[in-house]
């Protein structure tokens, strides 16, 4: 059994009451209504209640697209990283009691044991990321800023029908309109981006830990064209004679798509990739006490290639220390560049150019429509790479949970004594799981990934979590759903954050009509 630390959630608002935070519908065609989430009944069909309205009334799952729960807040955070991942995509958050040649056992404390057939298990993360979770969402919109050289304190709030609606084509734009900045737009769990106008970060200006993972769900259309921001302290560049760097409008140099002289105006000191369909590029801004901003190319360790042109989606990952300047990035779980900087061991991030704990996102095309969703901020306890990158079809990978040690072969059983037994190509071994960081299964043993029923929707716990499945009953604390491969489930919503009824496999497929 292992035997995992409580992690402590210093930044959780589970002590708050729901009442403070209602529920939140989102329907198919974009109509959204405040309220509570009473449960569901056949149909299937969600139960609501509006303070408007004499009763609770009735909505087909069919026309839901979500409901956010307690405004995005869960009563009870899970307490463990510990989690499963089935092939389907699921993840599935538990304690690992049981490993055997067939199943996998789980012990959860919003479903109780669960038992799962081991072919439908593709890894196992007993010790995930390494440490406690900063931020995980977004699910509340008033968590974000948005930041553009124009409003050095954040833009002002959005005309009532908004730039886009006045004239979405932008055929006749007046000069004013030229002026206005383009702005992102928060829809349930994910951020977009669609203006034709460059130049607004979208930021959080607290969160990230000295020793970081930042990993972010990354979707966009036509040519990939964005850059993030880490470790950053928003401080603010003197603007140049002849720039106003107040008011509804830059009088001095514009902001330019894709100029890294920009970068400093929107993240102050810090480290900021650029991201392209085919390359990268990492650069390092600063602001210094006369307030001169400066931009620096920094040279990556090996090439600096992606393979995204063929893409529509990815999941970015960068790791960072501030205490010996290692910056490392993956994307899809792979490795794909490694940064050091030089001369910062033992001062504990004096050198680091990002002086803050800040980060945010930037669009640099002209035509690159952007959702961004699935963030999560983590402490980390230094592991260079996951079992994924290591993969293969016919062997069990180990990761260890020091960072360095990995062992392929086949995982065996768990036994009493909490040991993974393992059989590798020099001999066999004994694996304390709470000294595992993740096991990832031989591919060729795996079960085919079955079709997606219709009616299935998806539970989205905190901080990690999502169980897809059939609604079948449940109020508003309690939900059943019937899982394709864990089978009848009794859920507690106490770590819900939201219930995703259209939740399509195809990203693409999945976005807004608007977008």
């Amino acid at each position: 059994m292992s035997r995992l630390a409580v992690i402590p959630w210093v930044l959780s608002l589970a002590g708050l009451a729901a009442a403070d935070f209602p529920d939140l519908l989102r329907f198919t065609n974009g109509d959204q209504l405040h309220g509570a989430f009473l449960g569901i009944k056949e149909g299937p069909q969600a139960i609501w209640r509006h303070d408007d309205l004499a009763a609770p009334v009735d909505f087909k799952t069919a026309q839901l697209r979500h409901i956010i729960l307690q405004g995005g807040r869960p009563l009870k955070p899970l307490a463990s990283l510990s989690h499963l991942g089935l092939v389907n995509g699921d993840r599935i958050p538990g304690t690992i009691t049981g490993i055997t040649s067939d199943m996998i056992i789980l012990d959860t404390p919003y479903a109780g044991v669960l038992r799962i057939p081991r072919k439908q298990v593709s890894m196992l993360a007993p010790n995930p990321l390494g440490g406690r979770v900063y931020y995980h969402g977004p699910f509340v919109e008033n968590e974000w800023k948005m930041a553009h050289p124009s409003y050095p304190d954040g833009l002002p709030p959005a005309s009532p029908e908004g730039d886009e609606k006045k004239d979405p084509d932008k055929k006749h734009p007046d000069k004013k309109d030229l002026a206005e900045p383009g702005r992102w737009v928060f829809s349930g769990s994910a951020w977009y981006w669609q203006s034709k106008r460059t130049g607004t970060a979208l930021i959080r200006e607290t969160g990230m830990p000295d020793r970081a993972i930042l990993r972010f769900d990354l979707a966009w259309k036509n040519r990939l064209s964005m850059a993030f921001g880490f470790h950053a302290d928003f401080a603010r560049p003197k603007p140049a004679e002849g720039e106003d760097n107040q008011g509804a409008g830059v009088k001095g140099r514009p902001i330019v798509p894709g100029d890294s002289a920009d970068l400093p105006r929107l993240f102050g000191n810090s480290f900021v990739l650029q991201l392209h369909s085919s390359y990268l590029m990492l650069f390092r801004t600063a602001v210094d006490a006369q307030g001169k901003a400066s931009v620096e190319r920094i040279q990556l360790n090996n090439n600096n290639h992606l393979r995204l042109a063929e893409m529509s989606q990815a999941k970015v990952e960068v790791r960072s220390n501030r205490h010996t300047g290692g910056i490392t990035l993956f994307v899809n779980d792979e490795f794909v560049a490694q940064w050091s900087e030089n001369g910062v061991a033992g001062h504990a991030g004096g050198d680091f150019a990002g002086k803050g704990s800040g980060f945010g996102f930037l669009v640099q095309g002209d035509d690159t429509p952007v959702r961004i969703s699935d963030i999560v901020v983590s402490e980390w306890n230094g592991m260079p790479d996951s079992a994924r990158s290591l993969q293969v079809d016919d062997q069990d990978v180990i990761l260890m949970a020091n960072g360095t040690d990995r062992f392929a072969g086949q995982v065996g059983r768990l036994d009493e004594h909490g040991k993974v037994l393992f059989e590798g190509r020099h001999g066999q071994f004994q694996f304390p799981l709470d000294e595992v960081a993740e096991i990832r299964f031989a591919r060729d043993r795996l079960a085919p990934v079955a079709a997606e029923p219709a009616e299935n929707f998806v539970v989205r716990l905190s901080p990690v979590g999502s169980i897809s499945g059939r609604p079948v009953s449940g109020d508003g604390s309690m939900i059943g759903i019937i899982n394709p491969i864990a089978g009848e489930l009794n859920l507690s919503l106490e770590s819900a954050v939201m219930l995703d009824f259209n939740s399509s496999k195809q990203i693409i497929d999945d976005w807004d009509a608007d977008f």
